[in-house]
This record gives C-alpha cells, structure tokens and sequence, in this order.
C-alpha cells in the first residue's frame, strides 16, 4: 500500500528541502603559529557574525553533530579531504557550503585564509577562496566584511556618500616639491565648500602611514579597495598631473625699446574617481589649464615673487575650474 502524503505537507517537505540547500556551517579556525585559543575563539566569533550572502547559518552544535555522524572527530582538515573523505562529506545533505579558514602568526603580522567547500563533493571551490594579512584582529575586524564579499559571503557596503582625495600621482618632469600638497588641499578645500563629504586629507594620511600603505603610483585595484575599508568610505577621488609648468617668454617690445617678460602656467592632467568596493576606476575627468600672468600682474603686485609664488598662485587660480568639474561628475 503506497502511503499518501497530504498536500501541505508535500509542500513543507519540498520548501524545507530547498531551504536547507541554503545553508552554511563555519567550521573552526586552524591554527597555525602561535596564535592562542583566545585568539582562535574570537576570529570565529568574528565569521559568524559577518557571514550573511543569504545564507542560514548553522550552529557549531549542529555542525559537530553532522561530521560526528560520518565519521569526523574534528574539522581541522577539511580543506585537505582525500576522495574517500569528500565521499563522506557528500552523505551532508543539510548544508551547501562549510567556510574553513586558518590564520597564524608570522612575526608580528596575521597570516589569514578563507575557503569555501561544496559539502556535496568536498570540494574548494577554486574562485571563492582568499588570503590576506593584517596586523591585529581590529584591523581584521575592519577587513573582514570586504574579504567575505570577495567569496560571496558578505552584505553589499552601505553607501555612506563619503569621499577621500589621495594625494596626485606626478608624472610632470621636474615638478616642483609643492606641487603635491598645494594641489591636494586647494582641490579638497574647493570640494568642501561645495558642501561634499570628505574624508580630511591628514586623517587619510595618518591611516595609511598606519596601516603601513606608502605609494600609490602602481597600486592594484585590491589595494584600493582595502584603503576603502580602511577609510570608511565609498569612492576615493585620485588626481594625475602630467603636465605642469610656468614658462617665462622674453620678448623685445621695439616701439619702447624694452625687453619684456610673459608667464605662463600651463596644468594638465586627470582626476580617478574610484569605487571602493572594486577598487576599480568608475569615471575620468581630464583636466587642461592654462594662465597667462599679464592679466595677474596687472592687478597683484608681483615686484617680488619667485618662481614659487607664480606657481602656488597658479595652482590656486585653476583649482576651482578642475574642483567644478569633479563636483559635477560625482553629482553631488
């Protein structure tokens, strides 16, 4: 006699099923290099409570009650599974995915590593697995929200409309020793004034000094994203000067018999507008300024300045244009 199901209940069975593939276990870190228990107790804290990717978690408990069912003692190894083991795993039928990690100890850094298994096969999934290295658990309590992201287990970063300005990338010749600060605090001053939340420049620094980040000039789109997480902000705006110069142009005026200089000040380059959650560039805002000095001498006294007054009095004329045009592609 074949037993039938009541419908309600058919459905039950069926969404129960469904939702169960849903489910992912935090299996315990490994330890490697002198990392305590303490520590250990507290990183697993740490995955358990930022893990989400519309996952239901599952309990220790109830984790260590499944692997005891087939046979595990303990979770140490399970990223290391021979095919006899991964066929044992397979006999899980509650659980999608088992984070395993380990983290250790090199001198005075954390040496840390996130993996997911398929529980049906056993398996690493070969593109949801990341490494990185911090110096304490706070930094890696800031990190861990975005390294989860990268595999999938993360809840998006709330936009916060926060910006941060990094100090230009140089690659004029011969620029000169305040070309750097002078652009980054006239742009930010500018941009701040139009009302655009922005992270303070000398805060920035001091994170980055922090966290042991020096040039920028050649960095990969995970360092910004990190720099992001660091500085608890969405986009990070990233200036590029290619060209600056202040070139001085004699030229012999004959109906008065003088020799006359002219000064002018050329600017060129871009500003990076890069989104923290990538890393990767979002927009391009090319920039190509020029100033000619006649009209400023006209209206300053200029009987003294050096080549460093004309240049600094430059940069701050042609800022707002640069700073207007930012403020526009970001729409703020």
């Amino acid at each position: 006699m074949i037993r039938k199901i009541p419908a309600i209940a058919a459905v039950c069975m069926l969404f129960g099923a469904l939702f169960s593939a849903d489910r992912i276990a935090i299996a315990e870190p490994a330890a490697k290099g002198g990392v305590t228990p303490q520590e250990i107790e507290t990183f697993w804290g740490m995955l358990e409570s930022s893990v989400d990717g519309g996952y239901e978690l599952v309990s220790r408990s109830a984790l260590k009650q499944m692997l005891a069912e087939i046979g595990f003692t303990d979770n140490s190894g399970l990223a290391e599974l021979n095919a006899k083991q991964k066929a044992k795993l397979g006999e899980i039928r509650t659980v999608k995915y088992i984070l395993v990690s380990t983290i250790g100890k090199f001198g005075r850094r954390l040496n840390l590593s996130l993996s997911l298994i398929d529980a049906s096969t056993g398996d690493v999934l070969p593109d949801r697995k990341v490494t990185d290295t911090v110096g304490t658990l706070e930094e890696l309590a800031d990190r861990l929200p975005g390294l989860l992201r990268e595999i999938g287990l993360g809840t998006e970063a709330k936009k916060r409309g926060i910006y941060a300005m990094l100090h230009p990338v140089i690659t004029a010749k011969n620029p000169p020793d305040y070309l750097s600060a002078s652009f980054s605090s006239g742009l930010e001053s500018f941009l701040l004034g139009k009302g655009m939340r922005l992270q303070n420049l000398k805060t920035v620094d001091s994170i980055l000094r922090k966290n042991g980040i020096g040039s920028l000039d050649a960095a990969e789109p995970a360092l910004f994203a990190r720099i992001g997480e660091l500085l608890r902000v969405d986009s990070l705006i990233r200036p590029e000067i290619t060209r600056f110069s202040v070139t001085v142009k004699r030229e012999y005026i004959a109906a008065s018999k003088r020799t006359v200089e002219r000064r002018i000040c050329n600017l060129d380059g871009e500003i990076r507008i890069l989104s923290t959650g990538t890393g990767e560039v979002v927009a391009v805002i090319p920039f190509r300024q020029k100033i000619d000095f006649d009209d400023v001498e006209a209206k300053e006294d200029t009987d003294d300045w050096t080549a460093e007054d004309y240049g600094k009095y430059a940069v701050e004329q042609l800022i707002p244009a640069i700073g207007e045009n930012v403020f526009r592609a970001i729409g703020r």
